[in-house]
């Protein structure tokens, strides 16, 4: 029974005194309005509220970037951060009431800009252009320029200017596929590089790639390349008497699906599109045969392609009638003549002295 008791009243004591000691701390900060965080158990300095004393370790305010300072809502006068992208290393920074100073300077400070954001790369003849949009955080400094490099070969262009546009890179190779990335520059330094850009190639009519000569650019990066040789010197267009549901596209970029549906509705074999479809050349199998305005580029750069052909263990184009994948009717299909000015005309589908140079698209 004793036991029990002297049990109880030692819970008692200590409850007591640590009630005691909640209420002299409470006591004393109530009176004094002062917090001590030390290493040497020293009390707070009477000029200070707050007073923190060490000497191997520091005081670490709440640290952020430029963008994230700037969107504090209706900070006090006297807040303080650390601004890791301000000034050239980061700075600590106070809110004076009206702006945000540099500690160290007394001086409003900015930032570099956010990266921008990256548009559309398109290729030309050993060029590039590189569209771009402005950041909207331009690190309280206008942007005064933007510069574009490209990988591999680190090649740059700089447009001069504060907003969103496009930038030219040159010296470029052609046949060499390149990606960009962009950078924008203000008074206080660069940005981080923007995303990286689509692969483009530059290229010029002419060019080997491949597995053929270029002989088309649609001035976004891609274009059209046809064989070095000719797949036949006299085949038919084949299947007279039958309409080909879809096979009449005359505009460039209609000759891969007009092969297509020949190959779907026409079940004679070796025949003018067919002979395309069924090709496998310079490890490429995605021929067809020409539309009729996609081969008159051809017949345009006639004597470019047949200088790279040839050095390409190819052979010239001829000089006769080579057909096309447009079909003008269950009977007739287009053929272009190779001389005498090129004229493309209907002919019988029947017509059995008609050339094939089979193109890909890239």
């Amino acid at each position: 029974m004793n036991n029990h008791m002297n049990s109880n009243n030692e819970v008692n004591m200590k409850t007591f005194k640590t009630l005691f000691l909640a209420i002299a701390f409470f006591a004393s900060y109530s009176i004094h309005a002062q917090v001590a965080i030390t290493n040497d158990g020293s009390s707070p300095d009477g000029s200070a509220m707050l007073d923190v004393k060490s000497t191997s370790k520091g005081f670490l305010p709440p640290r952020m970037t430029y963008s994230e300072r700037t969107s504090i809502a209706s900070p006090v006068a006297g807040l303080i951060i650390w601004c890791t992208n301000c000034g050239a290393s980061g700075e600590l920074q106070v809110y004076n009431g009206s702006i945000w100073t540099a500690l160290t300077m007394g001086t409003a400070t900015n930032a570099v800009p956010d990266a921008p954001t990256m548009g559309t790369a398109s290729a030309g003849n050993a060029q590039a252009s590189v569209t771009f949009t402005a950041p909207v955080d331009n690190g309280g400094s206008t942007i005064t320029s933007y510069t574009a490099t490209s990988n591999p070969g680190s090649i740059t262009g700089t447009l001069n200017q504060a907003g969103s546009g496009t930038i030219n890179i040159t010296g470029l190779s052609n046949g060499t596929t390149y990606t960009f990335t962009v950078t924008a520059t203000n008074s206080v330094g660069t940005s981080a590089a923007s995303a990286v850009s689509n692969s483009v190639t530059p290229l010029v009519v002419g060019d080997y790639y491949q597995g053929g000569v270029v002989f088309y650019l649609n001035g976004s990066g891609g274009g059209l390349i046809c064989a070095v040789s000719d797949q036949s010197t006299e085949t038919e267009w084949g299947c007279i008497g039958t309409d080909i549901t879809g096979a009449d596209g005359i505009a460039i970029g209609t000759g891969n699906q007009n092969t297509i549906d020949i190959e779907a509705g026409c079940a004679t074999t070796g025949v003018a599109a067919d002979f395309c479809a069924n090709l496998t050349l310079n490890g490429y199998s995605d021929w067809f045969l020409p539309s009729i305005d996609e081969l008159n580029q051809i017949y345009l750069n006639k004597s470019t392609i047949d200088a790279t052909a040839v050095l390409n263990g190819g052979s010239f184009l001829g000089s006769g009638n080579y057909w096309s994948s447009t079909e003008y009717d269950s009977i007739y299909a287009l053929l272009q003549l190779f001389n005498f000015g090129g004229p493309s005309y209907t002919a019988n589908k029947n017509y059995s002295f008609g050339l094939v140079r089979a193109v890909r698209a890239f």
